[in-house]
């Protein structure tokens, strides 16, 4: 899993066709490793509820983590905007917590079906 997946960590190469590939895996852990080394971890705004929310430091959780991060990440590449609108960094955590993500608003109507 790499757990902090966000277009800083997306990168274009143009000498293999303009391949993207992931970089930074300091935060990557394998899924079945015993013992994560950081449990609670990731960049807010694009972090899965069940890493931002975890309580218990032995639980565990699956890739499909990285999903919802990759999730994100095309809202801001569809609509221009962060699913998690924040003015500043509590705010964004916050709301990035409750993953209260509706899909409703003007910028939603503006997308073709």
């Amino acid at each position: 899993m790499h757990r902090d997946l966000k277009p800083e960590n997306l990168i274009f190469r143009a000498d293999s066709g303009w391949e993207c590939v992931i970089a930074d895996f300091g935060l990557a852990e394998f899924a079945e490793a015993e013992e994560y080394l950081f449990v609670r971890c990731g960049t807010p705004g694009y972090v899965a509820p069940e890493v931002i929310n975890i309580k218990d430091m032995k639980t565990k959780y699956d890739p499909i983590c990285d999903i919802f991060s990759l999730g994100l990440i095309f809202h801001i590449l569809l609509l221009g905007v962060s699913a998690f609108p924040g003015k500043t960094y509590n705010e964004v955590l916050a709301q990035n917590r409750a993953s209260n993500i509706t899909f409703e608003g003007e910028e939603y109507k503006k997308i073709d079906p």
